[in-house]
């Protein structure tokens, strides 16, 4: 980490001779327990020192930030330090309701509630987010639909390759991604498996 730390900071200081404040932040609970935050070298009486702060998320109280209600930071709490009282089950139990309740419109939570899916799964089971999410409060995420719709093409591509050459389906490729009605990918997925040859696909594709 100090090396990647140290060549961003002197590329944006060559760049731009602007003061460089560089944090690295470490998501996991195991991350970065042993990053002192820089490093120093020698040589030949010339010294160098590179320095930059240190966050661990765990290691930051999370009922703090939930007591906050700042939205910009409540996707991260599923990753801090839970109260003492409070198991993982509820502490991501919290961090869901806590979004839920924070007062901002429903197009911005059910980005916050998407956002909270992804990095506690970077800890947690997926599965532990899902079953305490509802699936309808998420739809309106624009990063839930972008997911919907490459899992959807992908899963159409990977019908088709069971039936037809590879190389034919993936030329198809481009004309799939070129749709970003999740409705029409949908209906695509449902005629994938049951045309008899690539040409029709194709017809259904271009129609």
């Amino acid at each position: 980490m100090w090396a990647r730390n140290a060549q961003y900071q002197e590329y944006l200081v060559g760049e731009y001779q602007i003061p460089v404040y560089s944090n690295v932040i470490y998501f996991h609970p195991n991350a970065g327990r042993n990053d002192p935050g820089g490093y120093t070298y020698t040589w030949n009486g010339y010294e160098h020192t590179n320095r930059y702060k240190v966050i661990r998320l765990i290691e930051i109280e999370g009922q703090a930030i939930l007591e906050r209600q700042a939205p910009g930071l409540l996707p991260f709490t599923p990753l801090m330090k839970p109260p003492t009282d409070m198991d993982s089950e509820q502490w991501v139990q919290a961090c869901i309701d806590a979004t839920r309740a924070t007062p901002v419109d429903q197009q911005t939570q059910a980005d916050l509630l998407y956002a909270l899916y992804l990095f506690g799964s970077i800890v947690y089971n997926p599965q532990t987010f899902k079953r305490r999410i509802p699936e309808e409060l998420m739809q309106e995420s624009k990063g839930y639909q972008l997911m919907l719709r490459e899992t959807t093409i992908e899963h159409i591509i990977a019908l088709l390759e069971q039936q037809f050459h590879t190389e034919t389906v993936r030329a198809l490729t481009p004309m799939l991604q070129n749709i970003d009605d999740l409705e029409r990918l949908k209906e695509l997925l449902l005629v994938a498996p049951r045309v008899s040859n690539i040409e029709t696909f194709t017809q259904k594709l271009i129609d």
